[in-house]
């Protein structure tokens, strides 16, 4: 199958260098990660390589995902690879500085492991990556703002 890849584009009021602080450092994960209820960070904070289990809460249900840091290009790119739960789902993020603010850019891959999973993908991904980045862009500046 294919990957099915969505971007989404929005505008924080702060600058550059405490956007990426944030959203690089995963203890503060929980702070703009919707869903996201707490983080067991990596040993030894590197950037690349890294490796964080990160814990959701979903329907009552407690979910561990493990991810890898793939790209870390300070200040402008942050991304990532899911280990455990959606193997190979890959999350990117791309800052640009724009005069006082800065305009993030999220990219989500997914690559489906079958017929089922893709069509499920169609109907239900494009909300939930949509709502994801509303909920995470607003997270994003109600952290940062204050």
């Amino acid at each position: 199958m294919r990957p099915v890849s969505f971007t989404y584009t929005g505008t924080v009021g702060a600058p550059i260098d405490k956007v990426f602080a944030l959203i690089t450092d995963p203890s503060r994960m929980p702070e703009w990660l919707p869903g996201c209820q707490s983080v067991k960070p990596a040993p030894k904070l590197t950037g690349r390589g890294d490796r964080h289990r990160i814990f959701f809460e979903r329907d009552g249900r407690r979910i561990d995902v493990e991810i890898e840091v793939i790209d870390y290009n300070p200040p402008y790119t942050y991304g990532w690879v899911e280990i455990r739960r959606r193997a190979g789902s890959r999350t990117f993020f791309a800052l640009q500085f724009q005069g006082g603010a800065t305009k993030i850019t999220m990219k989500h891959i997914w690559e489906p492991v079958g017929l089922k999973a893709w069509l499920l993908g169609q109907f239900y991904r494009r909300r939930n990556s949509h709502q994801l980045f509303d909920g995470l862009l607003q997270n994003l500046r109600k952290v940062l703002t204050r």
